[in-house]
């Protein structure tokens, strides 16, 4: 029997010993596909200053409207006069030209009472006589509307002096006015009535304006203001400005009243008017305030 060599017992024992090692070693896992949970996974947390992108933008299709409440104002609905009173620019008389009757005054039988100076009266049924033109007619140094021209930034004298101071303490007081229309002659406001009753028809026309002959501004002694704050027009509203509610309190203090105030309007027969001024003097206008009535009450009184 044939003996083994030493080199192939060692062989055969190498290679016992190498498979017992092997069989000891722990079976290969398989690669798994499975996504770790988020236990397992870091928590991040987003910047104050960026959007979390896991968050749905909310929709604003589905966000219920907001409704605004709408705008009110404190003029009251049925206090809607025209913007503007007179026609921009006034129509001037032709010179040449007579005055129409086409709007003559109604007969009244009544003429003013000129003997009375600063006090006439002129209304509805008192009308000043067709040739009737004050003789001390002068410019008043204040300031006009562009439209203003000739005989129409003239008063009286003693007139034209008071709108000058009071157009003085209003700009003291930071207020900015203009007159728009002081003299009107009686040839004038034929034009200017007609015009008007053009436009709105007679009715309207005079709870405006006067018929020829029963205007204020032939006298002389009335002219008409405005502010910036209403465009320089005339406008029941400037009632309510700044310039409006100083022209009600002080316009007396230079013998001027508000000659046809609001709730005087059936008496008069003239809607409210916060733009017509009326001089006639310091003390009346004074006395005409405190007595809170319209000047031809007052004058009937005073004539008694």
């Amino acid at each position: 029997m044939r003996h083994p060599s030493v080199w192939m017992v060692s062989s055969v024992l190498t290679f016992m010993l190498v498979g017992c090692t092997t069989n000891e070693q722990a079976e290969p896992k398989e690669p798994t596909t499975q996504t770790p949970s988020n236990e397992d996974q870091p928590v991040v947390q987003p910047n104050d200053s960026e959007s979390n992108p896991n968050m749905e933008e909310p929709d604003a299709s589905q966000e219920e409207p907001v409704t605004e409440e709408p705008a009110t104002t404190d003029e009251p609905v049925d206090e809607q006069p025209p913007t503007t009173l007179e026609p921009a620019p006034e129509p001037e008389p032709a010179p040449s030209e007579e005055p129409t009757d086409k709007a003559a005054p109604e007969a009244e039988g009544k003429i003013a009472n000129l003997d009375l100076g600063t006090l006439v009266l002129v209304n509805k049924q008192i009308a000043l006589p067709e040739n009737y033109k004050p003789s001390d007619l002068v410019p008043a140094q204040i300031d006009f509307v562009s439209t203003a021209s000739g005989e129409r930034k003239m008063m009286r004298a003693e007139a034209a002096r008071a709108i000058e101071a009071l157009m003085l303490g209003a700009k003291a007081d930071g207020m900015d006015l203009k007159g728009t229309s002081a003299f009107r002659s009686y040839a004038y406001q034929v034009q200017l009535f007609n015009a008007y009753v053009a436009r709105d028809g007679k009715e309207q026309a005079m709870k405006y304006s006067a018929q020829p002959g029963h205007s204020e501004h032939q006298s002389g002694l009335a002219i008409d203001v405005s502010s910036a704050s209403v465009n320089y027009q005339l406008t029941q509203s400037l009632g309510q400005t700044t310039e409006g509610k100083w022209l009600a309190d002080h316009a007396h203090e230079y013998g001027f009243i508000i000659r046809y105030p609001r709730q005087f309007e059936a008496e008069t027969g003239y809607m409210y008017e916060p733009w017509h001024l009326r001089y006639i003097g310091i003390e009346h206008a004074a006395k005409v305030r405190a007595a809170n009535e319209p000047l031809d009450r007052y004058l009937e009184e005073y004539m008694k």
